[in-house]
């Protein structure tokens, strides 16, 4: 996978280095994990694809390649190492099985997603489903369409009545161009309602098995009847000029909708505009109640990304943003960010919150939460120097309930380039004060120890003040290490005007 970042900033290093990894792909084509659960006993099961290639050519070329292997799907333990795989293998050389969704049943597994057989620019999909057994053999195969000129489905769930609902969007501009549908897993279409939107994405089943459809982009919210013979009118919600969600919703007891993304706020003093990562509830008088925001450390420009969500209950929701900094001055030309990581109660009070990042461009992709009141986190990481042909690596990344970062990280590389810092250190360069962020329990009497370039010792200071005052450093290059409870847990560059 591959993305573009024209915000720079400087780069950071530190002695923490990640722990062994499992390779996630032996191959060159830029692929991407759709959906990732955990079992009971504490394995992980995923679906890794290779992402769509729109060019029929350079899709054919895929297929050949991979012999018309598009999708795997892995089942690994607790340590990701592995245990089995299946690969959904297509039959036609010019078609595409690629897996989205995995259903936990009492049998196995549920592996949903769509084909597509691009032709020119009027690709048409249907939906599959693919039941596997516990060791991931194949019981069953169907693909299913209502229609000839379906262009996108998406989202699927398995709703309470035991069938899967898709939402999606016809190949047309005349008439209706998006659809809810509902079918049995055989295939037999069972209900669906079709209209006109600018862009519907995302729904929901209430608890009396009736349905939210939302658009997250228009802020637009349609109804329907849980025998789908009632569709309401467009209602428009009040959610503030400036948040947007782009992935992950949770549906709570009273029929609350909980989001999680980004807000755009004023500063009061400087009348500037700055982001807060932030979680709202939206309920169902169409209003908005933010519970939640956090600024990040500094002022920052949010880059593209996803905000990616998940809970186990009502004290343990966790929520994951991405950012990049608008520092112009990086030394390599390299895109920088770095994602957070929160983990917050539904009344809005905060357990944690967690920052990864600044020595390369990151991306929350997934994030799932474990049993064990931890989270998993996957990170999409790109760095020129690691990446010489702009595909980036992707990372798991365990937390614990406390926001403590455990193992594994895993990757794609052979030498994990991915470094984990417990500290955000910045600015940097800097004038006068050095500042600090961290977070987690096991932190407790941090001190910083600033060196020359030649080894000497200037400067040592507490910092669970979280700054320090560097006024009187000469301009120039130092050496930093910080230390807590004796033992150093981080060290890196800085540079003082």
């Amino acid at each position: 996978m591959k993305f573009y970042f024209l915000i720079l900033f400087f780069l950071f290093s530190n002695l923490l280095t990640a722990q062994d990894f499992i390779p996630l792909e032996t191959s060159s084509y830029k692929d991407y994990i759709e959906d990732i659960k955990e079992l009971d006993n504490g394995n992980f099961i995923y679906v890794q694809t290779y992402l769509e290639e729109r060019d029929p050519e350079k899709l054919q070329e895929l297929l050949v390649a991979t012999d018309s292997i598009f999708t795997t799907v892995k089942l690994v333990d607790e340590n990701f190492q592995p245990l089995a795989e299946f690969s959904i293998k297509t039959d036609k050389i010019f078609e595409t099985l690629s897996g989205v969704d995995i259903f936990l049943t009492e049998t196995g597994f549920l592996i949903s997603g769509f084909t597509f057989a691009p032709d020119g620019f009027a690709p048409f999909r249907k939906a599959f489903l693919i039941e596997l057994d516990h060791g991931l053999n194949e019981i069953s195969r169907n693909v299913f369409a209502h229609a000839a000129n379906i262009f996108w489905i998406t989202n699927p769930i398995i709703n309470h009545e035991g069938n899967i609902v898709y939402i999606g969007m016809y190949n047309q501009i005349p008439g209706s161009t998006a659809f809810l549908a509902e079918y049995s897993l055989e295939g037999e279409l069972l209900n669906i309602v079709e209209f006109t939107t600018q862009f519907s994405d995302d729904f929901v089943q209430l608890p009396d098995s009736s349905y939210y459809i939302y658009s997250r982009f228009g802020r637009k919210l349609r109804h329907l009847s849980s025998d789908w013979n009632s569709f309401s009118e467009e209602i428009i919600f009040d959610t503030g000029e400036g948040f947007i969600n782009n992935n992950g919703h949770q549906l709570l007891d009273d029929g609350g909708w909980l989001l999680s993304g980004r807000g755009e706020l004023i500063d009061s003093t400087t009348q500037t505009p700055y982001f807060v990562s932030q979680a709202a509830i939206f309920r169902l008088d169409a209003t908005l109640d933010i519970i939640y925001q956090n600024r990040p450390p500094e002022d920052v420009a949010m880059g593209r990304g996803f905000h990616v969500m998940d809970m186990i209950d009502t004290t343990c929701i966790y929520f994951s943003n991405a950012y990049v900094t608008s520092s112009l001055g990086h030394p390599s030309g390299n895109p920088s960010g770095f994602v957070s990581i929160h983990s917050i109660q539904l009344n809005g009070a905060e357990n944690w919150t967690q920052y990864l990042g600044f020595d390369a461009a990151y991306h929350s992709i997934r994030m799932l939460a474990t049993q064990d009141e931890g989270v998993l986190l996957l990170v999409y990481r790109y760095n020129e120097e690691d990446n010489m042909k702009d595909e980036g690596d992707m990372y798991f990344i365990k937390l614990d309930k406390d926001g403590n970062v455990e193992s594994p990280v895993n990757t794609e590389e052979e030498e994990s380039p991915f470094i984990i810092q417990q500290f955000l250190v910045y600015p940097n360069p800097a004038r006068d004060l050095l500042r600090y962020t961290f977070s987690g329990n096991n932190i407790s009497s941090p001190i910083v120890k600033i060196f020359d370039t030649a080894g000497r010792l200037l400067l040592t200071d507490e910092i669970n003040d979280k700054e320090t005052d560097i006024s009187e450093l000469v301009s120039g290059y130092y050496f930093y290490e910080i230390l807590d409870k004796g033992k150093r847990v981080q060290t890196g560059k800085l540079v003082k005007e």
